[in-house]
């Protein structure tokens, strides 16, 4: 190849692999998957909320029909309710949780799957029932809690204080 080729295919290769690393994928060229440690928890805060609220609605359509009010017999309101119970159901099956690698973690945040390398950690903050990864620069810390995603910490907090010997991060424990 000539060096012009050999300069596109490597400016190319590198555009590739800063995407793959943001979905957290493989580079190119490196070998095989990286092998993770995975702590699942499980979300009732949110689809409690959101039961909540399909019976408030519930509430308010039989009133509305019982009362006579001829927009309230529509099949709509009952399938609002109905959304409400689905999207319940899908968020409290659809498991938070965070996974630790040889030299990054991940997590699902907003509906995407986020890593932080080892580098771009600051310090790990352990306390009884949280777990917090505090980052470098932008973005916001993560928490990992027992009362809120039901996440097992103490098993959490013995691979993350691994991780942080292994990456020399400080490890602060309340």
């Amino acid at each position: 190849m000539s060096r012009s080729w050999e300069r596109q295919v490597r400016k190319n290769q590198q555009k590739a692999n800063t995407i793959r690393q943001k979905t957290g994928q493989d580079r190119i060229g490196t070998g095989g998957s990286q092998a993770f440690d995975t702590f699942k928890g499980r979300n009732y805060m949110f689809p409690s909320f959101l039961l909540i609220i399909a019976i408030f609605l519930t509430i308010i359509t039989i009133a509305a029909q019982t009362s006579g009010v001829e927009e309230a017999s529509s099949t709509s309101y009952w399938f609002i309710v109905v959304m409400y119970i689905v999207l319940a159901v899908i968020m409290f099956l659809r498991r938070p949780f965070l996974r630790v690698g040889k030299d990054r973690l991940a997590t699902m945040r907003f509906n995407r799957e986020r890593t932080l390398l080892a580098g771009d950690i600051a310090k790990f903050r352990i306390e009884k029932g949280y777990v917090t990864v505090e980052t470098k620069g932008r973005g916001g810390n993560w928490i990992f809690s027992r009362f809120l995603k039901m996440y097992n910490t103490d098993e959490i907090a013995e691979r993350v204080t691994e991780f942080a010997a292994q990456h020399e991060i400080p490890v602060e424990k309340k």
